[in-house]
């Protein structure tokens, strides 16, 4: 059987990104990586193929966005693919889009890969966002494949080296927003959110941290309740107004189960922000445009996904190398949906 580039890359002891380089006569190219290269082309007698090798002579350098495990409809990855594309094409670099759902459950082995994994060639650095787990990104490695990630939905037991990432803050926010709250008179201030979910449960404990250090008891509606964001914000709410539990203010750990909490209160009677005040987490456009709109927790996903690209960029001129992870601020944004809290008891339907 003819030797694959992957062969060469194996060989060679190096990425299949910079063979194709190496191939393609790029300049960027260490000369010890190209001599080794060259080694093992001449050992394994490769011969590339002309129809590929013409493709990527001629074509803009790619850049492959891969969302796992989550909704093409999603308002947030929206945000920070639209980041990608923007940065892309200020620079010279074309972004493809792959969805790709799979199961952590499954080995790395045993993956069935999206074609652009397959297709060795297609793209010259992978963006890996969305929901991703271990067995994943150990395929990817396993291919020698140039790729960044979005840390904060990277769902891991290993432990990570702050290396070939970008994220955003997901500490600070919820634990100014709790303490804005509690700024405002709030005491029995809810967090409503997955905590199953490590993102979720890193800004429960950042809730948790500001309501302990102001003498506070935490309260928090922690379990799902349903797959869906909003669902789940409208069940919480229903089960803590059912139980009679007192609250006159809500941090919800994104901003759909936010618009789910706000509309079992309003349905219970109780109006935001007079008897109840909400924080969001994620400031999607939604928010702005609710009556009265939302305080939340802005995070500037544009800005996430210029990043990122920035980043992958960096990593396909430099596939060897390490490059520092990036963690973008987030901050909080002040709406009509937060007022100090009113000095009667809310009425309980």
């Amino acid at each position: 059987m003819p030797a694959t580039i992957k062969d060469v890359a194996r060989t060679a002891a190096v990425s299949i990104g910079t063979v194709s380089r190496v191939i393609n006569n790029y300049p960027d190219v260490d000369p010890e990586l190209r001599e080794r290269v060259q080694a093992a082309i001449r050992e394994l007698n490769y011969r590339p193929n002309a129809r590929a090798r013409t493709f990527v002579q001629n074509s803009t350098p790619v850049i492959s966005f891969i969302l796992s495990n989550r909704s093409l409809l999603n308002p947030f990855h929206s945000g920070i693919l639209q980041g990608v594309e923007e940065y892309c094409a200020s620079a010279g670099y074309f972004v493809m889009f792959t969805k790709y759902d799979y199961s952590k459950d499954v080995r790395a082995e045993d993956l069935s890969l999206p074609g652009v994994l397959r297709s060795h060639g297609v793209a010259d650095c992978m963006i890996l966002a969305g929901t991703n787990y271990d067995n994943f990104v150990e395929a990817v490695e396993k291919l020698g494949v140039p790729h960044v990630i979005l840390s904060n939905h990277h769902v891991t037991e290993r432990e990570q080296t702050p290396f070939d990432r970008v994220g955003w803050d997901d500490l600070s926010g919820p634990y100014e927003a709790t303490k804005y709250l509690i700024t405002l008179g709030h005491r029995d201030i809810w967090y409503i959110g997955d905590t199953a979910l490590p993102w979720y449960q890193a800004r429960y404990e950042s809730y948790v941290r500001a309501m302990r250090e102001a003498g506070l008891a935490p309260l928090g509606q922690t379990v799902e309740l349903s797959d869906n964001y909003y669902a789940n914000g409208y069940a919480s709410a229903e089960f803590i107004l059912e139980k009679g539990y007192p609250v006159t203010a809500v941090f919800a750990a994104y901003d759909e189960i936010a618009f789910g909490a706000w509309d079992s209160f309003r349905k219970h009677g109780l109006d935001v922000p007079r008897d109840v005040s909400i924080v969001g987490y994620g400031d999607n456009d939604e928010a702005q445009f609710k009556a009265p709109p939302m305080t939340t927790v802005r995070i500037n996903k544009s800005l996430v996904g210029r990043q990122l690209a920035q980043m992958a960029i960096e990593k396909l001129q430099q596939p060897e190398g390490r490059l520092p992870e990036v963690v973008i601020p987030v901050s909080l944004v002040k709406r009509g949906s937060t007022r100090p809290a009113a000095a009667a008891p809310i009425p309980q339907s």
